[in-house]
């Protein structure tokens, strides 16, 4: 379950516009300053726009614990564009491309219990979306179980596939490039690779770029068109 902005209707339109061109370019990371400052914004208005009785939904207990929750470090929402998944080989060198999003955790004693979404909107980072309370559980284990990246800060990645139905998360040091960390497959990729529910595996991005193209390779000739167009099914 999520709560939408009511006063940015048209922030689904913009995010299927965006993930439908994909426009190509050299991946550069958004200011996580900006779109954190959306979010400490955005968090209490967000949490009050869920109705009475309705928190278990959102991963909380009660009201109250409203007031006991804070912002984690949050996952930068990325893709592929179609253009990679058809190649048969090639460098893997600036794959990824931004989507203008981050999914903040929603810490409540010591957990995550929901995501706040901050999208960027008309050249201007806003909270839009609040909820995915799966997710964030699964956010919190994955990095109780995977090794820090390096020395440096962490940067968070949810790398999701639009067309092909698969995510992952990823995690790389601050100030390297994202294709240099690794990357755990989330619940659609390890049914995806046949893989159980609740297993934790570490793929290099390499590994995860060949995953994604035997996934598109096995669809139909039509849908492998429409997923070049970048077209959403």
């Amino acid at each position: 379950m999520s709560i939408e902005q009511r006063g940015n209707p048209r922030f689904r339109a913009v995010l299927l516009a965006v993930v439908s061109l994909l426009v190509l370019s050299s991946y550069a990371a958004p200011d996580q300053g900006d779109a954190a400052r959306a979010a400490a914004a955005g968090l209490k208005p967000f949490l009050n726009s869920i109705p009475t009785g309705q928190e278990p939904a959102f991963g909380f207990a009660n009201r109250a614990e409203f007031n006991l929750t804070y912002l984690g470090l949050p996952y930068e929402v990325v893709s592929i564009h179609p253009r990679y998944l058809a190649a048969g080989d090639g460098g893997i060198e600036k794959v990824l491309t931004s989507m203008g999003q981050f999914r903040f955790p929603i810490l409540c004693n010591g957990k995550a219990c929901a995501l706040l979404t901050v999208a960027l909107v008309d050249g201007e980072w806003k909270a839009v979306e609040i909820g995915a309370a799966g997710l964030a559980a699964m956010f919190d284990r994955v990095e109780q179980s995977v090794p820090p990246p390096g020395k440096q800060p962490r940067r968070n990645l949810l790398l999701r596939l639009y067309q092909l139905n698969i995510d992952f998360a990823g995690y790389y040091q601050d100030g390297q490039n994202p294709e240099d960390g690794y990357f755990v497959p989330l619940p659609s990729a390890l049914m995806a690779i046949g893989a159980g529910p609740e297993e934790i595996i570490l793929y290099s991005f390499s590994q995860v770029l060949k995953i994604a193209r035997d996934k598109f390779a096995a669809l139909s000739e039509s849908l492998r068109g429409d997923v070049k167009k970048g077209v959403i099914r």
